[in-house]
């Protein structure tokens, strides 16, 4: 009786110390530093911009950003040389208004790893605030989305033809 007695003593004592072992197995996998975030893991394509007419004050960009990585990343802001200002807009939204008179998702925008977010026109896409070039389709307009503690990547956008609109704009 006792022999069996010990014996499961014994089976339990192992069953737990195994068990024990894994956990700190696990656990040290757990701690293990995450991969390096890279700037490389961002790509910026299918850039385009578009106006309704000649002569508008501002002129929308569409474009889907992917982040390849295993990390979530944080847009703070694109700007560009040829704009007066960058901000977001959405196609419901008055696409006139001032940047100080809407919000911009491109202050604070989470990139999820491994995911792609796609700006349309008939979405939320970007905004050129006062346009400092002519816009000449076929020419080309860079464009640098900046990225918290990562660094910055720079897209060229191309003009496309020109949609004239009836009744747009001021």
């Amino acid at each position: 009786m006792m022999n069996r007695t010990i014996r499961n003593t014994l089976t339990v004592a192992a069953l737990l110390i195994s068990q024990s072992v894994g956990r700190s197995a696990i656990a040290v996998g757990n701690d293990a530093a995450p991969p390096p975030v890279s700037i490389k893991s961002i790509t910026i394509s299918d850039t385009a911009l578009h106006t309704r007419y000649k002569e508008a004050p501002f002129i929308f960009g569409t474009f889907s950003l992917t982040n390849h990585g295993v990390t979530d990343m944080l847009l703070r802001g694109i700007t560009s040389p040829g704009c007066n200002s960058v901000t977001s807009n959405r196609s419901s939204q008055v696409a006139i208004q001032s940047p100080r008179q809407t919000y911009d998702i491109f202050q604070r925008m989470a990139v999820p790893h491994e995911g792609t977010l796609v700006f349309p026109i008939s979405g939320y896409h970007l905004i050129c605030h006062g346009l400092k070039v002519p816009y000449q389709p076929g020419n080309k307009l860079d464009f640098t989305f900046h990225f918290q503690d990562v660094g910055d990547v720079t897209a060229s956008f191309t003009m496309q033809p020109i949609v004239e609109e009836k009744h747009v704009g001021p």
